[in-house]
């Protein structure tokens, strides 16, 4: 695809601004040579491997800033770390809007927490992209200054459940998942894509969150015979209930995992191929991450975090900074938060050559990415897959 994004003149953005303020609070955290941008994520805690998203972005903004900036203002990124903890990042939000006054937000692991910022950032009124967080209720209803930059839950659920129903002969198919919003994000738009094609789960099982044994739930599983497991797990669990179903003699069944694991890192966790070998993950890039069209964007990760260790999520939030960025380009130097806003929503089709799916924001719809391709082992090796036995 070549990139496509049509942006409105700037002058048709002054005529009508969405959230037009006063003209100080229009610009505030502009000056002639830089844009500042609050970036907020967990650089810390349990939940820190997603920090990685945040890196891969901000060394997006050091190539532009390299090459010159964005009509001679360099993108400055202001962290805050939130921890993956909803109070924290509130405090982290407060500090970047008042104390900061930063132009705008962009990044956000943890969907948690994101959904607990949500209502300080849309009062507030400045742009927010959400650059790795999934949750769709970060960004539906519409908020007119949240925009999301990754597939969302649902997205990604639905094309969870089409891969699944991509495999020949596929009818019964089973579920397993946390109980919390964010497994219900991926699970129930997979149901929903499942019903509409006229399948219903012949199984729905739950494994909590620290579970360190699945023999209950792959028990079940055993007298249910799926032909296809969708797990909305975490990555432990979904190393271990990967662990059980091999242990039970069930390690031939496919398993279609959610955007919160990664092949790589559950190879690693299990430490064993068997085990892992008809697992499948949401991947939301255009090749493996050491293919040859990922290869240049960890190049550029390097070059300016040479000791970054790479992993999937290091390039999740790239094709969002790329599409702020040609927003900022179309803008022009007479930038405000409304005139931004207003081309935002005029991005079409716009392909980043990172995600698998371009991004589209509209007045209507600021859930900009609306499907995702799938990773999975093929003869031994990690392959990017359109469907069953189709490569991307």
């Amino acid at each position: 695809m070549n990139k496509l994004t049509s942006l409105m003149a700037v002058a048709a953005f002054a005529a009508a601004p969405a959230l037009a303020q006063d003209a100080e609070w229009e610009t505030q955290g502009l000056t002639d040579d830089a844009i500042t941008i609050g970036v907020m994520g967990p650089f810390s805690g349990n939940a820190s491997s997603y920090s990685k998203a945040l890196i891969g972005m901000m060394a997006y903004y050091d190539k532009v800033n390299e090459e010159g900036g964005v009509h001679g203002r360099k993108l400055v990124a202001v962290q805050e770390d939130t921890a993956c903890d909803s109070a924290k990042g509130l405090a982290a939000a407060k500090k970047l809007i008042s104390q900061d006054e930063v132009f705008m937000l962009q990044g956000n692991s943890c969907s948690g927490v994101a959904l607990a910022l949500r209502p300080t950032i849309e009062e507030a009124g400045l742009p927010w992209i959400v650059a790795h967080a999934v949750s769709d209720s970060i960004s539906d209803p519409l908020a007119g200054n949240i925009f999301h930059g990754v597939p969302t839950g649902s997205a990604n659920g639905r094309a969870m459940a089409a891969f699944v129903l991509s495999k020949p002969g596929t009818e019964n198919v089973a579920i397993i998942e946390h109980s919390n919003d964010w497994a219900h994000s991926y699970s129930n738009p997979a149901r929903d894509y499942l019903k509409e094609q006229g399948v219903e789960p012949t199984a729905e099982l739950t494994m909590e969150r620290g579970q360190t044994d699945a023999t209950a739930q792959v028990l079940k599983l055993r007298q249910n015979k799926p032909d296809f497991i969708i797990a909305a797990l975490y990555e432990a669990e979904t190393a271990i209930f990967l662990r059980d179903l091999k242990k039970y003699g069930m390690g031939d069944i496919p398993v279609m995992g959610t955007a919160g694991t990664d092949l790589e890192n559950t190879l690693k966790r299990t430490g064993d191929f068997d085990t892992v070998k008809n697992y499948h993950v949401i991947h939301s890039y255009v090749d493996n991450l050491d293919g040859e069209k990922m290869k240049p964007w960890g190049e550029m990760i390097h070059k300016y975090y040479p000791d970054e260790e790479l992993s999937t999520f290091s390039f999740v939030s790239i094709g969002s900074a790329e599409a702020l960025v040609s927003a900022l380009e179309a803008v022009g130097p007479d930038l405000t938060r409304s005139k931004l806003i207003a081309a935002l929503e005029e991005v079409r089709d716009f392909d980043t050559g990172i995600l698998s799916d371009p991004i589209t924001w509209t007045p209507e719809d600021h859930q900009g990415v609306k499907g995702s391709a799938v990773a999975g082992f093929v003869d031994g090796e990690p392959t990017v897959l359109k469907a069953w036995g189709q490569p991307y």
